[in-house]
Formats: structure tokens, C-alpha cells, sequence
């Protein structure tokens, strides 16, 4: 049974409302005979009701999919190693300097736990990166800022092949540029100064990439606007650039990034 007043609306709708009648008209016809009564109406609007919103929740929850991880990237000698067990332990490991080994680990980061994912920065791992993407809630991309401009060409590469990965541009995956060794003041480079340099090497890159030239044409997504400056800021994924320090343990802003990554 269904209150009167409810009845009265809902037969003033079968009534008077043209699209309802429309609507029932393109139903089965037994569905017809049903929904031509007030309770039958109100039974056909709650299953639509409920149908949309389960529409919606799987919409909301496909849309809002992202990985499990943080990844920690870029070249060879950049302190990624030392970044990683800083984050899960505090510690430098007795001073590591560089891994052969893919390392996975905890951190608690703001009350939260993140699972890192520590990807060396040798040519034979490059796969694994590229298959770990997909995984990713986030990426610190880890740079040398001492020695930024005798690796830039090392360091753009890895990034290209990243920027141009189907899975990072499809989930739009944010990336964070750590600027490592940021507490050797005289010898860092600034993050606008790296920023710049990156872009350079990386707009030269694609050019050379997307001419085929000595090498085969990149197989991903493109890399920004073609007809423009390749800009970081294109791109649809947000990355931002942090001054940092694995070893003096200054990587608050590292940990911020992957607080708002969960």
C-alpha cells in the first residue's frame, strides 16, 4: 500500500505528464498494464532510480581507479636507494648508494601507509618500469641536481619513454620531479633550472623520435602539442618539481606528494 497523497501524485502524472506516457508506451505490454497504475508507476521509478545509481557508483568507481603504488624512478646514482629507506625506515641502509635490485617496502606517510616500489635506474629494468606504471597511484621521478646537465639525456629518455606510456597518460598519473641533493647549496642546480633543461632535451627528443630519425618513432601517446615548445605544463597529468635530500633526510615535501596521491 502507498499513502493516498502519493496515489494522487503519481496518477496526476500518468494523466498528465506526455513523456511518462510516452515512456510507458515503449515498454512491453504486460510492463505497460502495470506501469498504467499509480503503484506500478511508482515501482517502475524506484527500479530506475536504483538502476541509475548503481550506473553512477560503477561510473564513479571506474573514473576514480588508480593504482596501489608509489613508484620511485630515474636514473642511475640519483638516490633513489637512499630516498627509499629513508622513507620506509628512516635510514640510509650504511650508506647505500645504488641498487641493482628492485626494492618494495612500507612507509607510513601523515598516518597513512604507502607501498614503494624502488626501480633501478640500469638500462635491464626499464621494462619493469614500464609495466609497474599501470600500478602506479604516483611516480617520484628522482633527479641528480648536482649533476643534472652531464645526465640530462639519460634522465629525458627514461622520462620519455614514461610521459609516453599509454597506461601514465590514460590514468593521468602524478608525477613529482624530486630534485635530490638539494642540501649541497652551492653545487644544485634550481628546480627552474632543471625544469628548463628537461624541457629542452626533452622537446629535441621528440622531434627526433617523431621524424624517426636514427631511431624508431615513439609507439606510445604523443608527447604534448606537436606544434609547440614541449612544456611539462601540456601535459594532462600533473607534475610538479620539489627541491629535496635523500641523505640529509629533508623530503617533507616528497612526503606530501605521496599523502595526496592515496
Amino acid at each position: 500500500m502507498i499513502p493516498d497523497a502519493l496515489r494522487q501524485q503519481l496518477q496526476l502524472l500518468l494523466e498528465h505528464q506526455p513523456i511518462v506516457k510516452q515512456i510507458i508506451q515503449y515498454l512491453p505490454s504486460d510492463l505497460q498494464r502495470v506501469a498504467g497504475t499509480p503503484e506500478g508507476l511508482l515501482a517502475l521509478l524506484l527500479t530506475a532510480a536504483v538502476g541509475l545509481l548503481v550506473l553512477l557508483a560503477l561510473a564513479g568507481t571506474s573514473k576514480s581507479k588508480k593504482g596501489s603504488s608509489i613508484l620511485l624512478a630515474g636514473p642511475m646514482n640519483a638516490g633513489k636507494s637512499t630516498m627509499y629507506y629513508q622513507l620506509v625506515d628512516g635510514s640510509q641502509h650504511n650508506g647505500l648508494v645504488a641498487s641493482m635490485e628492485q626494492n618494495t617496502g612500507v612507509a607510513s606517510v601523515n598516518g597513512r601507509q604507502a607501498r614503494l616500489l624502488d626501480i633501478p635506474g640500469h638500462h635491464s629494468f626499464r621494462h619493469k618500469l614500464e609495466s609497474s606504471v599501470k600500478d602506479a597511484a604516483g611516480i617520484v621521478f628522482v633527479i641528480d641536481a648536482v649533476e643534472i646537465t652531464p645526465h640530462k639525456v639519460e634522465a629525458a629518455e627514461m622520462l620519455y619513454e614514461l610521459l609516453t606510456n599509454s597506461s601514465f597518460a590514460k590514468s593521468r598519473t602524478p608525477l613529482l620531479l624530486a630534485c635530490n641533493k638539494a642540501d649541497l647549496e652551492e653545487e644544485a642546480h634550481s628546480t627552474e633550472f632543471i625544469r628548463k633543461t628537461l624541457e629542452r632535451q626533452l622537446d629535441a627528443m621528440r622531434k627526433t623520435k617523431t621524424a624517426g630519425i636514427g631511431k624508431e618513432a615513439s609507439a606510445g601517446v604523443a608527447l604534448g602539442a606537436a606544434d609547440k615548445p614541449f612544456s611539462f605544463a601540456g601535459l594532462r597529468s600533473k607534475v610538479a618539481l620539489v627541491e629535496c635530500s635523500a641523505k640529509a633526510g629533508q623530503l617533507d615535501d616528497v612526503r606530501a606528494f605521496i599523502a595526496g596521491c592515496l
